[in-house]
């Protein structure tokens, strides 16, 4: 069995003041300390149940009930600049690579490039349902720097791609051209939109310019 951590960490801070007025937000749910609390838009609040929740050394959210049984719920949430885990998906971020082709004739030379992201993509073993893509989905994904430049995503292997719960694979996103060294980019951001992979918010991933790699390439895959 896995070894479970105590529910140590607070997903969510929530600030609960008083005020004459009642909250205009609508219901929601939080974790806070492990428990699952209520929180009403009259101004009140309540625990949702005696459960606990709790995440395991391998990033995944479990249940611990009351007569000391416990189940998997899915992956524990996560949010960072190269890595977000939703409850069925995990994208990591694993590197980017600029690839330069160089091709050289009697009067000239042509120098192009590409920035080409690594994903590793993880669908969860308590995952319902497979997730695909193809390639009508590249219009689904963004490549900017932080100045806000777009750059064309051109191609996404593997594609199509099926991946079923428990699986894994490694997406590879190819946009055209590079930031140049005057334009001054200190880091680049590959965005999911709502809708790919059955996501209901994007995910972004970001990396800093001077941790990219590079490679100079006989040509464009």
């Amino acid at each position: 069995m896995t070894k479970i951590y105590p529910a140590f960490a607070t997903l969510f801070i929530v600030l609960l003041t008083t005020a004459s007025n009642s909250v205009s937000a609508a219901d929601q749910t939080i974790m806070l300390d492990g428990r699952e609390i209520l929180l009403r838009e009259d101004g009140t609040w309540l625990y949702q149940s005696t459960d606990r929740f709790a995440n395991t050394r391998d990033g995944s959210h479990v249940r611990l009930k009351e007569d000391g049984s416990w189940q998997y719920v899915g992956n524990a949430p996560l949010i960072s600049k190269q890595q977000v885990r939703t409850t069925d998906l995990d994208f990591q971020l694993e590197k980017v690579v600029i690839e330069t082709y160089k091709r050289k004739s009697q009067k000239s030379s042509l120098i192009k490039t590409q920035t080409v992201f690594y994903v590793r993509l993880k669908n969860s073993a308590q995952a319902k349902n497979s997730v695909s893509i193809n390639k009508d989905d590249i219009a689904l994904i963004e490549v900017k720097d932080n100045n806000g430049k777009r750059y064309e995503v051109v191609s996404v292997k593997p594609n199509p791609v099926e991946l079923k719960p428990d699986a894994l694979t490694t997406l590879i996103v190819r946009a055209e051209k590079s930031p140049s060294i005057f334009d001054d980019v200190k880091s680049m951001e590959l965005v999911f939109k709502s809708g790919i992979f059955g996501i209901e918010a994007p995910i972004s991933l970001k990396q800093r310019t001077i941790d990219f790699y590079e490679e100079t390439v006989d040509g464009f895959q």
